[in-house]
C-alpha cells in the first residue's frame, strides 16, 4: 500500500516527458558524464543528488517495467527505454521543481500535510484517520513517521509548484472546436510494406567492408563494464517448512490487524439506474454506458448526486429519494453490483453493469464490517512468509561472514545451498537463473576479485556475492566479433536496399501507375488500414506517431507522402483513400469531457515548456557513467 502511495503522490507531470527528458541530456549539453564522484549522481545548481537516491530511483523504474511486462524486461528493453537516464532525469526535475518552489515562496503548512495524510484510506478505520493504524503501517514498511512525512511534504510542494506553473492554461471555445476536430477526424489509407528481410540473403559483404563498418560504428560494438561472480542465494521458499506457527500467534496478529482483513458487510449508498430492455442491443448498451459515464463525470465534477438521481435515474424507488438506498447488506443486490459497491471507499463512485441496466453507485458510509472468509489462512501465510524471509536473511548474513574465511563451495555445503557462478554480465544484463535483478547487478559491478558483497535483497530471498572478474568497458578486437559485425553490416545493407526498392515503387505511383499493379509487380500485399483517428493511430498503434501524422497529411490532391516511412523494421508506402469529419452533434454531447482533456494537454505542454526553460538556465553536472 505504501509503495502505491509513494507512486500515486507523484504528479503525472513528473513522468510526462519520458522521451523528451532523455533528449535533453543528449542535445542540451547540461554536463558530461563523469566517474570522479562515486557518492554523487548529479548536481543541480549546487544541490547534490546522492548516488544512493539515483540507484533507488533506477531500481524502482526497472521494477515498474517488470510489473507492466509480467517480469520480462530484457537488456535490450532497458537499453532502448534508457531507464538509467530516465531515473536521473526524474531526480533532476524534482530538484528543479523544489528550487522553483523556494523562489516562488511556496510552502506546505503542517495543516495541509496533516490533511493529506489523514485522507489516505489505508490510514483510516471506519472512514476516520486512525493514529495507531498509521504508526503500525509505517513500522511494518520500515518507515519512520519523520521520514514519511518529510517525503509527503516534498510531494505536496512539488504539486503546488506544478499547479502554480500550469494555472495560466485556459481553453477558448475556438480552441475546443479545433481540438474536437483533430480528435475525431478519421482517415483511411492503403499501404504496402517493404521488409529488409527480403534482401538479407543477398548480402555478401567482403572483409574490407566489414572492417570499415567496424571502424565507423565502434560504439555499436563496445562492451560496457561487466562482472563475473560466485554467489549463494537463500530463497524464502526453502525456509517455509522450518517455520512453526502457533494458533495463538495467528489469532494475536489477526486481532491486532483485523482492519486489514475485514470487508464491508453493511453500507449506506446512493445509486442512479439506467435501465436496459430485456434483449438490449449492443447499440443500446453502448448508449446507456456512455450516458452513465457522462453522469459519473458530472458527479465527480461536484454536481449534486441527489439532483442527478432525481433527474436521470430510471428506478422509481431510488429516484424519489434522490438515489438514497439507506442501509444495504452484502447479497441483497446482483453480484456485479456488490463487487463495485462493496469495493468502494466512502465518498467514491463507480459503475456496475448488470442485465437490468447500468448502475452509478456512490458509497456514503461503511456501517459494519466482517472478517474475510479466508482471513486466518492469509495471516498464516503472511506470517510464515515473513519469518521464512527472516531465516533466509539470517543465513545470508552468516554466509557473508563465512565467505571471508572459506570458499563458496565450503560455505554452501555448510549452509545447504549450491554455489552458482555467473558469466560476464553488464549492469543492464540478465543473470542465468535469476533474470533481471538490478540490485544484484549493482552489487556485482562494484566487487573486485575475491571481494565479498553485502547481503543483497532480492524478490525471492537474499544473495551474497564473491567477485571473480571485473572487466572494464572496451571495444573487442574485430577478430573476436567478426561474425557479429558482419551480421550487423548485412542488416544495414539490406535496409538500404529495402529503402531503394520502396523509393522506386513510390516513384512509379507518382508517375500514375495503378496502386494494385505496382503492388502485384513487386510481389507485395496491398492492404487497407481502415478508418482511424489521430488518437487511435495507424493500425491501432498509438505509438506510430510518424505513420499517423503522415497519413493525416494526405489528400486526394496529394495522395502519397514525400518518401517511404520507416516503422517497426519495415518501409511503408501510404496512399490516401478517404477522410471523414466528426459529427457536429457529438461535439455538444462531449463538450465538457473534451474541455477537461484539452485543458489537461495544455497544462502538460505549458509545464514541459517551463521545465525546458528551467533546464536551460540551470547549472547541471552529471557524474554517472552512461
Amino acid at each position: 500500500m505504501l509503495k502505491w502511495l509513494r507512486r500515486s503522490t507523484r504528479s503525472w507531470f513528473i513522468y510526462l516527458a519520458i522521451g523528451a527528458i532523455v533528449v535533453v541530456f543528449i542535445f542540451w549539453g547540461v554536463g558530461s558524464y563523469k566517474a570522479s564522484r562515486d557518492q554523487d549522481a548529479a548536481e543541480v545548481n549546487g544541490a547534490v543528488i546522492p548516488m544512493t537516491e539515483f540507484v533507488r530511483q533506477y531500481n524502482e523504474l526497472v521494477k515498474r517495467y517488470q510489473e507492466r511486462t509480467g517480469g520480462e524486461v530484457t537488456p535490450e528493453m532497458i537499453k532502448s527505454l534508457r531507464l538509467k537516464e530516465m531515473a536521473l532525469s526524474q531526480l533532476v526535475e524534482e530538484a528543479l521543481l523544489l528550487q522553483a518552489g523556494q523562489r516562488l515562496g511556496l510552502e506546505v503548512t503542517t495543516t495541509e500535510l496533516r490533511r493529506q495524510i489523514q485522507s489516505y484510506p489505508f490510514f483510516q478505520q471506519g472512514g476516520k484517520f486512525d493514529e495507531k493504524r498509521y504508526f503500525a503501517l509505517l513500522s511494518r514498511h520500515h518507515l519512520s513517521p519523520q521520514g514519511f512525512e518529510a517525503q509527503e511534504r516534498q510531494q505536496l510542494l512539488l504539486r503546488k509548484v506544478i499547479e502554480e506553473v500550469t494555472s495560466f492554461a485556459k481553453v477558448s471555445d475556438a480552441e475546443l472546436q479545433e481540438f474536437f476536430r483533430m480528435a475525431k477526424e478519421e482517415v483511411n489509407v492503403n499501404y504496402l510494406a517493404v521488409s529488409p528481410d527480403k534482401f538479407l540473403a543477398r548480402q555478401t559483404p567482403p572483409d574490407d567492408a566489414v572492417a570499415r563498418y567496424y571502424q565507423e560504428n565502434e560504439a555499436e560494438f563496445r562492451l560496457p563494464d561487466r562482472s563475473r561472480v560466485n554467489y549463494l542465494i537463500f530463497r524464502t521458499k526453502d525456509y517455509l517448512n522450518r517455520v512453526k506457527l502457533t494458533p495463538t500467534a495467528v489469532e494475536g496478529y489477526l486481532k491486532e490487524h483485523q482492519d486489514e482483513y475485514t470487508q464491508p458487510r453493511v453500507i449506506r449508498a446512493q445509486q442512479i439506474l439506467l435501465t436496459l430492455p430485456p434483449k438490449a442491443t449492443d447499440a443500446e448498451r453502448r448508449q446507456a454506458a456512455q450516458k452513465a459515464q457522462e453522469l459519473l463525470g458530472k458527479a465527480r465534477a461536484g454536481n449534486d448526486f441527489a439532483g442527478l438521481a432525481r433527474a436521470h435515474s430510471q428506478d422509481a424507488a431510488s429516484r424519489d429519494k434522490g438515489g438514497d438506498l439507506g442501509l444495504v447488506r452484502r447479497g441483497q443486490n446482483p453480484p456485479e453490483w456488490d463487487k463495485v459497491a462493496f469495493g468502494l471507499k466512502p465518498g467514491t463512485m463507480g459503475l456496475a453493469a448488470t442485465d437490468k441496466g447500468i448502475y452509478l453507485i456512490k458509497l456514503e458510509e461503511i456501517k459494519e464490517t466482517e472478517l474475510l472468509p479466508d482471513a486466518a489462512k492469509q495471516v498464516e501465510s503472511r506470517l510464515k512468509e515473513e519469518q521464512a524471509r527472516q531465516l533466509a536473511k539470517d543465513a545470508a548474513q552468516q554466509a557473508r561472514g563465512d565467505l571471508s574465511q572459506g570458499s563458496p563451495a565450503q560455505v554452501g555445503q555448510k549452509l545447504g545451498v549450491t554455489p552458482q557462478e555467473t558469466p560476464l554480465f553488464a549492469l543492464s544484463g540478465t543473470v542465468p537463473g535469476l533474470g533481471l535483478q538490478p540490485a544484484f547487478n549493482q552489487a556485482a559491478l562494484h566487487l573486485k576479485p575475491q571481494e565479498v558483497s553485502k547481503v543483497v535483497e532480492l524478490p525471492e530471498g537474499f544473495a551474497v556475492l564473491k567477485g571473480l572478474e571485473l572487466q572494464a568497458a572496451h571495444l573487442p578486437p574485430l577478430a573476436q566479433i567478426k561474425d557479429r559485425v558482419k551480421a550487423a553490416l548485412k542488416k544495414s545493407l539490406a535496409r538500404k536496399q529495402a529503402e531503394q526498392e520502396a523509393t522506386r515503387l513510390l516513384g512509379e505511383l507518382r508517375q500514375g501507375k495503378p496502386w494494385a499493379k505496382v503492388a502485384a509487380a513487386a510481389g507485395l500485399a496491398a492492404k487497407d488500414s481502415g478508418f482511424f483517428t489521430r488518437f487511435q493511430g495507424f493500425l491501432g498503434q498509438r505509438q506510430a506517431e510518424s505513420m499517423t501524422g503522415a497519413a493525416f497529411q494526405l489528400s486526394r490532391q496529394h495522395p502519397y507522402p514525400g518518401k517511404p516511412l520507416w516503422w517497426q523494421g519495415q518501409y511503408y508506402l501510404l496512399a490516401f483513400k478517404a477522410r471523414r469529419g466528426p459529427d457536429a452533434q457529438e461535439f455538444h454531447k462531449e463538450r465538457d469531457q473534451m474541455r477537461a482533456q484539452f485543458l489537461n494537454q495544455k497544462q502538460q505542454i505549458l509545464f514541459t515548456s517551463w521545465l525546458d526553460g528551467e533546464r536551460r538556465s540551470a547549472k547541471i553536472q552529471i557524474f554517472v557513467q552512461p
